[in-house]
Parts: C-alpha cells; structure tokens; sequence
C-alpha cells in the first residue's frame, strides 16, 4: 500500500491490492471532484461523486481529523460523524446508479475558533458491506477479494469563527511563526530597507494555525523589516502584509511541530 503526503499535496488516491497472484480491475469505477474544499463563512461545501460504472456503485464515507496539519507530526484520528458539534457529512452512504452522480454536503454546524483541517475518505463496497453496520465484516470481506479497492480522500479546510492572518518571526531563533487563526499560503517573502525599498523572493510554503517554520539560511536584521505576500483563502484573493518580530522569544501557545521552508533567503 502506497500512501502520498497529507497536506502536502492537495489530494492523494489510495489503491490497495489484495494479497494474490494477479490484480484485476478496480472494485470501485468512481472519482470525486473537487479533491480540495473549503468550508467558508456560509458555513457549507460540496463534492461530487461520479460513477464510470455500468453497474450500481455502493461507496461509504467516513471521516478524519487531521492534527498538526503540514507538520512532520501530522496525523489522521478517527472522527465519529455522529457528532454534529463539528461538521456533518451528508449522506454517509450512497448506491450510484451507473454512470450517474450524487452529492455529498459538508456544513460546519459550529465554526471553530481556529482553522481545521480533515479529510473525507469515500470508498467503493461490496452490496453487503454497504448494508452492513459492521466496519469489521466490511474489512474481513474485503481481505476474501481478490483485486484493487479504491479509497478516494478529500482534503477539506473549515473557516474559524473569525479569520485572523498572523504570521511573526522569532529574532532568537530565526523561526517564524502562524499565531492567527487560518492558514497561510505563502507565495514571496520582501526584505525591505529603511527606504521601503524591498527584495522579494518566491517562495511556497503553507503555515498552518499554532505551527512554526525554521527558514533555512536567514538571518533577521533589526536594521531591516520584513513582509509577505500570501493568499487568503477566506477572501480569495492574494495580501500584503508585515512580518513583524514577535515580542517574545517564544511562541504565546505549545508549538505542535515544524516544517522547513526549502530554499534559500539570504541577508547580510
């Protein structure tokens, strides 16, 4: 079983093939669409679901949390969708007819106070495991099956409360860090002198709520400034904005992980 990076990449498909000599074509002929939502402040998304079939397709859906998103210590927990205090995820099961197509509803009953980040995984099933309320059944009559399952994830993004872009460096170590409450997407960081006049260098990386970025190879000078451009999800258009010094030599909450902004930005 092979399994791509999380967050790192906007979506990944799962193909596991049953223990047996030869693997033949996939249980579930399906895709989904888009395979990357955000829930924003309507507070409701969607994704397609698409039959390639000429027969019924039975998909079950679950759902995932995903903790310290873009970190090294990045994890996926079970989520029961039974708890309506987070989001929903409507239907939980579909039969799509042949060649036919359905949708499926993600509404974020209650906005968090920080930006979360899950997956939702839709996978193709037997006639009885669709009927069965056994997740266990389901596994062990798909352990008896010989061919490939297809798992599809969808990575969805829910809004907070209220949208807060943050992002500050630590002069002590260098490291930046995301203190607001959404995510941010960083396309240039500017090294900008005492005239205004600023540098600017491409760069791609995503610092999530409550995470900190080691940028390899840079010095903060107190004899400069700093800004960024980045892309707010929230308003779909891409901000300037500083990137100030934060005033402590430590982050105000437990860091959950680090990423490392690959590339180098040099100052003297």
């Amino acid at each position: 079983m092979r399994i791509w990076p999380l967050t790192n990449i906007a979506s990944y498909l799962m193909a596991i093939c049953s223990a047996s000599v030869f693997c033949h074509t996939a249980h579930a002929a399906m895709y989904v669409y888009p395979m990357e939502t955000t829930v924003g402040e309507n507070g409701t998304s969607q994704i397609r679901v698409i039959s390639h079939n000429d027969e019924v397709e039975f998909v079950k859906i679950k759902l995932k949390k995903i903790t310290n998103p873009g970190t090294r210590n990045e994890r996926e927990v079970e989520f029961d969708m039974s708890d309506a205090d987070q989001i929903i995820v409507a239907p939980q099961k579909i039969a799509l007819s042949a060649g036919g197509e359905r949708v499926v509803r993600i509404v974020s009953m209650s906005p968090p106070e920080k930006e979360t980040t899950w997956r939702v995984y839709f996978e193709g099933v037997s006639e009885t495991a669709f009927n069965s309320f056994s997740d266990k059944k389901n596994q062990e009559e798909k352990a008896t099956k010989v061919g490939v399952n297809i798992i599809w994830g969808a990575l969805v993004h829910v809004a907070p409360r209220k949208a807060e872009a943050s992002l500050k460096y630590i002069p002590s170590t260098g490291s930046v860090i995301n203190d607001g409450t959404i995510r941010i997407p960083v396309t240039e960081v500017g090294v900008c002198n005492p005239a205004g006049e600023c540098s600017w260098k491409k760069k791609a990386l995503t610092v999530y709520p409550e995470s900190e970025t080691s940028i390899q190879e840079m010095h903060f000078s107190p004899s400069n400034t700093y800004k960024i451009k980045y892309f707010n999800w929230t308003k779909n258009r891409t901000e300037e904005t500083e990137l100030p010094a934060s005033q402590a030599d430590y982050p105000p909450f437990q860091l959950k992980g680090n990423v490392n902004l690959k590339g180098n930005l040099n100052e003297k």
